[in-house]
């Protein structure tokens, strides 16, 4: 969701809370979530990162009662990274955090961010959170058998991060990329951030060659119906979330072509 831009432009199932199925979508990521957004939950062998936390409180619950269903335990959440500083990535963040003493964190310029901004999509719906750990271009987050790297990708928000983290599928480990915000900033010069953060990104995802990509907002892509079909996969069936590293360049090419339309319409 975009600071400043007017509602009537934004994707109708931003705003649809409608709860989807927690699922598991390799041996230790899960998603739970909405279809407005989702939280992915990273299992490690020392406890859990959990990648955004939707809204506001009701959606932390959700969260909580979705990992409960998945046979996870909360109270082994360590870590909460939350990508960038709008509502409905950090609202969730700080009821986790009070319940379960996560750490929080975030790069500093989108915390600053978060407590400037006060309407939109950071509008009175999402509690603002307090913020831990202040994540920075090329850090490391290590828990257990699990580093994540935090790459630094403003444009969506000015501190977007985007995240690179394995995960292990039966004897496969695969190397997985979120993009922190998909959708193009209003302002120019944020265009030009975001643009420029692609390549940055593109970069850390060929050198650890990455093969699988998640979003957030599954309405962004094709995630609804790649959610439905790894609830039902048996053993041997392909997880579409598995593009491969070709599938990752294209994700990247199609990344570009969105923002150059969009600089170009604006110029």
């Amino acid at each position: 969701m975009l600071e400043g831009k007017s509602l009537s432009n934004l994707p109708e199932e931003l705003f649809d809370n409608t709860p989807l199925k927690p699922t598991k979508v390799f041996d230790d990521l899960y998603c739970i979530g909405s279809r407005s957004v989702v939280a992915w939950v990273l299992d490690t062998t020392e406890g859990i990162i959990l990648i955004d936390s939707m809204w506001d409180n009701h959606d932390a619950q959700l969260i909580i009662d979705g990992m409960k269903r998945l046979g996870l335990d909360p109270k082994r959440i360590k870590y909460i990274i939350v990508t960038h500083g709008h509502g409905d990535h950090y609202g969730g963040a700080q009821f986790i955090k009070d319940k379960y003493k996560a750490k929080i964190a975030m790069s500093e310029t989108d915390y600053n961010f978060m407590n400037t901004m006060n309407s939109g999509a950071n509008g009175p719906r999402s509690p603002k959170c307090s913020v831990d750990i202040m994540i920075s271009d090329g850090q490391k987050l290590q828990l257990g058998d699990k580093e994540v790297i935090i790459v630094e990708t403003p444009g969506h928000t000015p501190g977007c991060v985007s995240l690179i983290f394995p995960v292990n599928d039966g004897d496969k480990t695969y190397n997985v990329a979120q993009w922190g915000g998909s959708g193009a900033p209003v302002d120019l010069d944020g265009k030009m951030a975001y643009q420029k953060s692609i390549e940055h990104f593109a970069k850390y995802a060929k050198e650890k060659h990455v093969s699988v990509e998640i979003t957030a907002h599954l309405f962004s892509e094709n995630g609804y119906a790649n959610l439905e079909t790894v609830s039902k996969m048996e053993n041997g069936e392909a997880n579409p979330f598995v593009i491969g590293e070709l599938g990752i360049e294209n994700y990247f090419n199609d990344l570009r072509k969105y923002i150059q339309n969009i600089i170009k319409e604006q110029k």
